[in-house]
């Protein structure tokens, strides 16, 4: 597995920097580490090295790690430990045609007041051609998505595909670190709103589905599945 190793400055957790309790800072700050390739899938995770990293004692350290296992993104094993869960070929197939789906829903719910938000996509989509580096390219590519459902009223709907999205973006992340595949991603992003420009709604919502369905295909071959 094709791995950038990405060096980030120690940092350590404290009450004092957010209005989160500890153990929800210390959950993200592991889960960012993660989605960075910091902890890289399939690594174990040194649980004495982080709380010292971290300024924290290993009880919450535990507790985090409990909660991303049950997330999905870390493993433990008897006499072994904590290791990150490995990039997954069945997540990537079950999980991107759910996501490209419940997009679709939530844009087709939404076509009233998606011509309103044709300028903010646009300046979007601009920023993340441009980007370089997988992070900032991911929060650009995050921010379009959720600007394109932004006029969606369900609310629940809204908060599934948020919650898929934060699972994914490990992926996104292995995805984001060839510009190539970022440009590509722009072009389909631009199909997108032409045909939302252009009044048409089902041509703007089988776009959407090729960009997703284009990030499973390409994912699945970068970890080696056909």
């Amino acid at each position: 597995m094709p791995h950038t190793e990405t060096s980030h400055p120690k940092r350590r957790v404290t009450r004092g920097e957010s209005q989160a309790p500890m153990r929800v800072d210390l959950h993200r700050a592991l889960l960012d580490r993660i989605v960075r390739g910091e902890l890289a899938p399939g690594a174990r995770i040194k649980e004495l090295q982080i709380s010292e990293e971290l300024g924290v004692s290993r009880t919450p350290l535990r507790e985090a790690l409990l909660r991303l296992e049950r997330e999905g993104f870390v493993r433990s094993e008897l006499a072994r430990g904590f290791s990150v869960e490995p990039l997954s070929a069945r997540e990537i197939r079950e999980s991107y045609p759910i996501i490209a789906a419940l997009e679709a829903l939530a844009v087709r719910s939404s076509a009233p007041v998606l011509p309103s938000l044709m300028e903010r996509l646009t300046t979007l989509n601009a920023e993340f051609a441009a980007k370089v580096g997988p992070e900032h390219a991911i929060d650009c590519d995050s921010r379009w998505h959720e600007t394109l459902i932004s006029g969606c009223p369900n609310r629940r709907l809204n908060q599934i595909i948020a919650e898929l999205r934060s699972i994914l973006r490990r992926y996104e992340h292995f995805y984001m670190m060839d510009p190539a595949l970022i440009s590509k991603s722009a072009r389909q992003h631009a199909r997108v709103t032409d045909a939302i420009t252009a009044g048409e709604l089902e041509a703007a919502v089988n776009a959407l589905a090729d960009n997703w369905r284009f990030g499973m295909e390409t994912l699945l071959l970068r970890i080696g599945e056909p």
